[in-house]
């Protein structure tokens, strides 16, 4: 089900799109891992980490999937693979983060609440 206008068009600005996600994931997983803290999720955090691409959002590393999703879907051209973007939000949101957000709070208590005062969930 095709949504863009030219195909040149589609195929361009997804491919940049994809490339600014992945690039946004890579900077996210090269701080935290910087800093000392664990990236997979069934490892233990050891740090709230605030500098690099999480000074602008808690979770830079999901939304650089959602932005390498949307820009597979440009690129291809087709709104199908657009539309998986609400059950992958609702999944990664209510299933996962919610879940690491809990934790970080138990775990780093007042740091982490400031550290959500200061910057949005997603941006």
């Amino acid at each position: 089900m095709p949504f863009m206008p030219t195909e040149a068009l589609a195929v361009w600005l997804g491919a940049i799109i994809f490339a600014l996600a992945l690039a946004l994931a890579f900077w996210a997983i090269t701080t935290m891992t910087r800093a000392g803290s664990n990236v997979p999720t069934s490892r233990p955090t050891t740090t709230i980490v605030e500098s690099g691409p999480y000074r602008l959002s808690r979770n830079p590393i999901y939304l650089g999937m959602a932005l390498a999703l949307i820009g597979m879907a440009i690129t291809f051209d087709t709104l199908w693979l657009l539309l998986t973007l609400v059950p992958f939000a609702l999944v990664i949101r209510y299933g996962v983060v919610a879940r690491e957000e809990a934790y970080l709070e138990r775990k780093f208590g007042d740091v982490y609440r400031g550290y959500c005062s200061r910057v949005g969930r997603w941006l």
